[in-house]
């Protein structure tokens, strides 16, 4: 298992990406350690009614599952420069949709459940977005379970976008705690098997 651990900490996000599109679940979840900190500060930037900042990082999760899935290694990007563009993209949409529900009238909001025909548009392949939602699911209720209190205390406020010095000050602990629990975390994480 520790060589496992380590093999994927080894792996370029280029490669991570790749044995994602092919279902490697250890990929990904590498990829969300490596990326979560910075779609969780990105994520800030953003508001939406009906929005708290959590959920804009389980759409940016989401993109970077997205991007992991549609990366081509012959562009000339970077994977980190592409994902960090899909990911954000799912927070303009967002607030793109926020702002059409604001100026529509409530008498023209039709009662979905009285809809009898299947919505023309296909694009976004709705199984697919929930099939990932309930593994990102799946991830937040094996980390409650895998970690500690403590280390999930930390992870919760390392996502919220706070930094070493804040987290040990709100925790009443220090920086270096904080470290060492942001390091168990994460080899804890890549040595999950989410099958």
């Amino acid at each position: 298992m520790s060589d496992a651990k380590n093999f994927y900490s080894t792996l370029s996000d280029d490669v991570l990406a790749l044995r994602t599109r092919d279902g490697d679940e250890r990929a990904f979840n590498e990829l969300v350690m490596r990326y979560l900190g910075r779609i969780s500060f990105i994520a800030r930037k953003y508001s939406a009614r009906g929005y708290d900042h959590k959920d804009f990082v389980q759409e940016g999760l989401v993109g970077l599952f997205h991007a992991a899935r549609s990366y081509r290694t012959d562009s000339e990007g970077s994977f980190a420069g592409y994902a960090m563009l899909v990911a954000e993209r799912r927070f303009i949409s967002i607030i793109r949709r926020q702002s059409a529900l604001r100026s529509v009238p409530d008498t023209a909001i039709v009662d979905i459940d009285s809809l009898t025909s299947e919505p023309a548009d296909s694009s976004k392949n709705p199984e697919e977005e929930l099939m990932l939602r309930e593994q990102l699911s799946h991830v937040y209720a094996r980390l409650r379970e895998t970690l500690s209190k403590r280390e999930f205390e930390v992870l919760g406020l390392y996502v919220d976008g706070l930094s070493y010095s804040s987290i040990a000050e709100r925790l009443g602990i220090t920086t270096k705690a904080v470290d060492n629990a942001l390091q168990r975390v994460r080899r804890k994480v890549s040595g999950f098997d989410m099958s």
